[in-house]
């Protein structure tokens, strides 16, 4: 039983972690850019949390797909919040 749910927990987090890049590739589409932000923030938030259920129990993969919504939650900060070149940020918070 337990099997099946770090499975189910792997799954959802994999297809959570490529909806994230379907986001970012396709934020240009999106009308406004706090949209796209508040989605991938969303979504990382969700990811990370599953990633936290499933280093709690006896799951394959856990620390690579921690691993890698660090680095998608790194990427967030980056391209949203960060300015570039003199360039303001795209998202303000304040």
């Amino acid at each position: 039983m337990k099997n099946n749910k770090n499975k189910l927990i792997l799954k959802i987090t994999i297809a959570i972690q490529t909806l994230y890049l379907i986001v970012i590739f396709l934020s240009g589409i999106f009308p406004n850019i706090y949209v796209a932000f508040w989605i991938s923030a969303g979504l990382n938030i969700l990811s990370l949390f599953l990633n936290f259920a499933n280093i709690f129990s006896k799951g394959n993969f856990k620390f690579l797909l921690l691993l890698i919504t660090i680095f998608e939650i790194l990427l967030t900060l980056f391209i949203f919040l960060l300015p570039e070149a003199g360039v303001p940020a795209p998202v303000k918070l304040f």
